[in-house]
């Protein structure tokens, strides 16, 4: 583990305030939390693969050296669909009732293929076991207030 200590005096920083913000990083350090936060995620090497058929080819080749090592360091970073997470169809339109309709209109092939094209990257959470998480990273990564030009 970083000590704070560590991270406060790397970053200048005398204290983090309650209700402060933002606190800025160099782009190394936020890169750096962010694999490692990766790395001890749950990730299905074999769907990633057979979803990336093109990564699949370079572990085979020895030009990467797992599926998982090819997420985190670029694979998350191009929005590469395949870490998988556990996916409840009915539970998603329960909670996505726009999703639902646009399912029943034809307008989507299903929630799960809503999930994959859009409500991934618009932070939708797939399935009950992980909204409490959700409900966490929206509760703390709200928008900053923009600055005036």
């Amino acid at each position: 583990m970083i000590p704070y200590s560590f991270l406060a005096n790397t970053l200048g920083l005398s204290s983090v305030r309650a209700g402060e913000p933002a606190v800025t990083i160099p782009h190394s350090l936020f890169v750096f939390l962010i694999e490692n936060y990766l790395r001890n995620q749950p990730f299905d090497g074999a769907a990633y693969l057979r979803i990336n058929p093109d990564v699949a080819e370079a572990v085979r080749a020895g030009r990467v050296p797992s599926a998982q090592e090819h997420y985190v360091t670029r694979g998350y970073w191009e929005e590469r669909n395949g870490a998988c997470p556990p996916f409840c169809e009915d539970w998603y339109l329960r909670q996505n009732p726009d999703v639902a309709i646009a399912v029943q209109r034809g307008e989507c092939a299903s929630g799960e293929a809503h999930y994959n094209q859009y409500g991934r990257r618009e932070g939708r959470c797939p399935c009950p076991e992980l909204a409490g998480l959700y409900t966490l990273w929206h509760s703390v990564s709200a928008p900053l207030p923009r600055q005036a030009a």
